[in-house]
């Protein structure tokens, strides 16, 4: 499905081949396979080999902007699960994630963080609450990349 900002449209008839066999598969796991800021997908196959489905983003469409966190844990567990970081663009719009790599069957997701900011080139700022009570806050961080932030001791 292709999200048009105002809906989205059914393009699994040109998305290529994957989207057009018919394929027995369980379990689904779901990261940034190339570190482009686009999730990728890994699909296990019934008797075969894994399906890997790069998002290589829309041809001739819109660069949008992006931010991927990589939550480092001290006194809360190493990968941050149950996080709950808070991203504000330049707009001052807000979005909420929890750090989690919960999925699909036997599939485990990429414990990386990607905030998709479409057109918005900027953020205000990045709120993360770990689970050990700690709130810290990282201001102006640049976009387009990856961000390591490590929990406060």
């Amino acid at each position: 499905m292709l999200n048009t900002g105002k809906g989205f449209v059914n393009v699994s008839g040109t998305a290529g081949p994957a989207f057009t066999n018919a394929l027995a598969a369980r379990g689904a796991a779901f990261g940034d396979l190339n570190n482009d800021g686009l999730i990728d997908v890994v699909i296990a196959t019934l008797d075969g080999a894994p399906l890997v489905l790069r998002n290589d983003g829309v041809k001739g469409g819109a660069k949008n902007h992006w931010l991927g966190l990589s939550l480092v844990g001290s006194k809360s567990n190493r990968s941050g699960i149950g996080a709950r970081i808070t991203v504000t663009d330049g707009a001052g719009k807000k979005k909420i994630f929890d750090a989690n790599t919960a999925g699909s069957y036997l599939a485990s997701n990429d414990a990386r963080i990607i905030v998709g900011l479409g057109l918005a080139a900027a953020v205000r700022s990045v709120e993360v609450s770990w689970p050990s009570g700690i709130v810290q806050v990282v201001s102006e961080p640049q976009v387009d990349r990856y961000l390591v932030i490590k929990e406060e001791k």
